[in-house]
């Protein structure tokens, strides 16, 4: 993997000229040193807001005092690449980490899984937990989180409009087992003393797989018609117990994330700041898995100028707009899902983020307007926030 612009550096006077050279941009670079033996060494990747600042630290000659670190007697070769944005920096700083360190890229990146909610459905009797754990196994996932401590207070808050069981030990359903507080609340159908059927159970559990998979619309449209239903019957009572929890099911769904949902109908478009004036650089997100970056051009000082939205589907197709994933789809690169958390839950995050709905149709009108809007916003010199 070698990066856009590539400089064989050797110490001498030509060596400052070749730093002054250098952009006083955003970018990611790497600094190769010599190979040793005719065997390539590992070269040093960084990321940084001003390229000819730090190789300037990095390679000037060392002052005799100092103790900060200086490669310039080991440096052979400058690689580099402008970024515009902080997310485009990482992203491509991870592809150098994975290809030239392959067994350690995920601690120099410090990633670690990210947060989520398994339905375990192998299981005779599935239960929702938070996990940081993904497995080919059949279950089915939901997040990203912003972290485990929401993961499961998410959960906890969702489950108690549903009557699956919380219990984490294996079930072997018997009448003298003594069941547990929700059990005495009614608020788990106790499959632990047979208090149900597995038909029952699973329907219960479909019931919870729909109000995840429809972010929460299936309970809802369920409890309107209900509360409709109390009303027209003149049970005023039992619609206004419908009604507070109708109010405590709006309250939950407006703390969820919209980016939390089926990690195989995780399909979005982001767009972000190019490192070039009037570009965007676009990432597909599809199930979970990152595809980029591409970049769009809106100048329109070119000799041969094609349609915008032509451009848009071209590039589209170019993310992997095209083929469509066997189902069901694979579990994405934890990885991926895991630096999609940190850049959407950040609270300096730039560009923006447009979901797509299961079919992956894409709005291009609308990402028409946001690429003008960035474009606007990096030409009046003011990031975007989504």
């Amino acid at each position: 993997m070698q990066l856009r612009f590539a400089n064989p550096f050797e110490v001498g006077d030509n060596a400052d000229a070749l730093l002054e050279s250098v952009p006083s941009c955003a970018a990611v670079f790497a600094l190769f040193p010599a190979p040793r033996e005719g065997v390539p060494s590992p070269p040093y990747l960084g990321r940084t807001s001003n390229l000819r600042r730090r190789l300037m630290r990095l390679l000037s000659p060392r002052r005799q005092s100092s103790k900060m670190l200086n490669l310039r007697e080991l440096t052979a070769r400058i690689e580099y690449e402008p970024v515009g944005s902080a997310f485009e920096g990482t992203w491509l700083l991870y592809q150098l980490n994975r290809h030239h360190f392959s067994g350690q890229y995920r601690d120099r990146m410090r990633l670690k899984p990210p947060a989520l909610l398994k339905l375990k459905m192998k299981n005779r009797y599935p239960r929702c937990y938070s996990t940081r754990r993904m497995m080919n196994d059949g279950s089915l996932y939901y997040g990203p989180f912003s972290s485990g401590a929401v993961a499961d207070r998410f959960a906890g808050e969702f489950l108690d409009f549903f009557k699956i069981r919380r219990c984490v030990e294996e079930l072997n359903p018997d009448p003298s087992h003594p069941g547990c507080i929700y059990s005495q609340l009614h608020m788990c159908l106790a499959p632990c003393f047979a208090g149900c059927t597995d038909s029952e159970y699973q329907g219960e559990v479909q019931r919870v797989v729909e109000f995840l998979d429809s972010q929460g619309k299936s309970l809802l449209n369920s409890l309107d018609a209900e509360r409709a239903q109390a009303s027209e019957s003149l049970e005023f009572e039992q619609a206004s117990k419908t009604h507070h929890r109708i109010e405590k099911l709006n309250d939950l769904l407006r703390q969820r994330s919209d980016l939390v949902r089926n990690l195989r109908d995780l399909h979005a478009v982001m767009l972000l700041p190019g490192a070039e004036a009037k570009t965007v650089v676009f990432f597909r997100v599809k199930a979970g898995e990152i595809h980029g970056p591409a970049t769009l051009s809106l100048d329109e000082n070119v000799s041969n100028p094609i349609p915008l939205d032509r451009q848009l589907h071209d590039l589209m197709e170019s993310l992997g707009g095209g083929a469509s994933r066997p189902s069901p789809p694979p579990l994405p690169p934890w990885e991926h899902l895991s630096l999609l958390a940190r850049w959407y839950y950040s609270s300096f995050r730039q560009g923006e983020l447009v979901m797509l709905n299961p079919s992956q149709a894409i709005p291009h009108s609308r990402l028409i307007r946001l690429c003008r809007k960035l474009v606007v916003h990096e030409e009046a010199g003011t990031p975007t926030i989504s």
